[in-house]
């Protein structure tokens, strides 16, 4: 009996130390939802890129020109289409009203002028008298000689003014052209009463200068330069390619659209080009500052967002929510919260959790 008893306990420390050997083994060996996976680290760069983008053409400078006063057309003197210089005639109004008035303060002044001769010469000689002869004229006759000599004075004074304000608005009858152009738009005829409708007589626009405007993205604002040149074509002469520099510069983002204005100016002398043409641009960027690039495999594009997966010191996951850039051979371009010590998965896949650890092999 006391032999079988010792037989049972030494079974017993034997089973014993064989389940601590199994537990060791398997705390030692991996788990079973451990997944093995590759890790790489980000790359810098400072990538240039080519960014493609509609856009379009304007003229450097476009104007309504309306007539400054009402009246009836009296002569056109161009058209739709024709160039003009900056003060050339347009066009001449009529206005009946305004030559009477014209006539009449001329009259008037003529008048006044006339009055104002009289009362002058009359101070003078009394003037004349007195300074000769003490006592020879009272001095109230000398004061009102010199009153109506001043009143008179005035009063030609005003009488002038009117009148050259008549003769201005008489210049107002001739319709000018402000800056050269060409014209592309005419509404009235001669004879028409133009003046009060609203509408202008003339559109005029500059199209020896273009403007091209182009709207770029927020994510690329940042490569923008002052020696930024457009490439573009239009749709009228797809096989020839023009060239323009960056003028005008918005410098800051529209909060609507979230983008960036600029304007390039293309001279357009032979006119093969027009005001309103829309065109393909294409612009050669680098970016001002090195950016992160990953392998395209790292990137998991999911309805949750964008991320790639890093690794922590103890191989612990964790998402990094990214902005994709420009794709290049070795990577596509991130920004985000990643640096170039940083580990993340070469090959990322949304079955991979946040917080999950792996196991890392070569």
């Amino acid at each position: 009996m006391k032999k079988l008893s010792i037989f049972g306990l030494v079974l017993l420390l034997a089973g014993c130390q064989a389940n601590s050997e199994e537990t060791k083994t398997k705390k030692e060996s991996p788990s079973e939802n451990t997944i093995s996976v590759k890790v790489v680290q980000p790359i810098e760069q400072q990538p240039s890129y080519t960014l493609k983008l509609p856009a379009e053409l304007h003229p450097y400078e476009s104007v309504d020109v309306f007539a400054k006063i009402k009246g009836f057309v009296r002569k056109i003197n161009v058209d739709v289409g024709d160039q003009v210089r900056k003060g050339q005639i347009l066009a001449v109004l009529e206005a009946p009203e305004m030559d009477i008035q014209s006539t009449a303060d001329r009259a008037k002044s003529q008048q006044l002028r006339a009055n104002f001769e009289v009362s002058k010469s009359r101070y003078d000689r009394l003037k004349k008298v007195k300074n000769q002869s003490v006592g020879a004229v009272s001095d109230l006759e000398f004061e009102q000689a010199y009153g109506s000599m001043l009143r008179d004075s005035a009063a030609l004074e005003e009488s002038n003014f009117s009148y050259k304000k008549s003769n201005q608005m008489r210049e107002y009858l001739v319709v000018r052209a402000p800056f050269s152009g060409i014209i592309t738009q005419r509404n009235f005829s001669v004879g028409a009463l133009i003046g009060d409708t609203g509408m202008p007589f003339f559109k005029l626009v500059d199209n020896n200068n273009l403007k091209l405007k182009v709207v770029v993205p927020e994510l690329h604002a940042q490569s923008i330069s002052d020696s930024t040149v457009a490439q573009f074509k239009v749709l009228s002469m797809p096989d020839s390619v023009f060239k323009a520099k960056l003028k005008r510069n918005a410098l800051v983002i529209d909060p609507v659209s979230r983008s960036l204005a600029l304007e390039f100016d293309v001279p357009n002398q032979s006119r093969a080009l027009n005001g309103g043409d829309y065109t393909d641009v294409q612009l050669n960027l680098k970016r001002k500052r090195p950016t992160v690039f990953v392998p395209q495999s790292s990137v998991v594009n999911s309805q949750s967002g964008v991320f790639v997966l890093r690794l922590d010191e103890a191989n612990k996951v964790e998402r990094v929510p990214v902005v994709l850039g420009q794709s290049q051979e070795n990577g596509v371009e991130v920004f985000g919260d990643l640096k170039p010590t940083d580990r993340i998965i070469e090959k990322a896949s949304e079955e991979i959790n946040s917080g999950q650890i792996v196991q890392i092999v070569k």
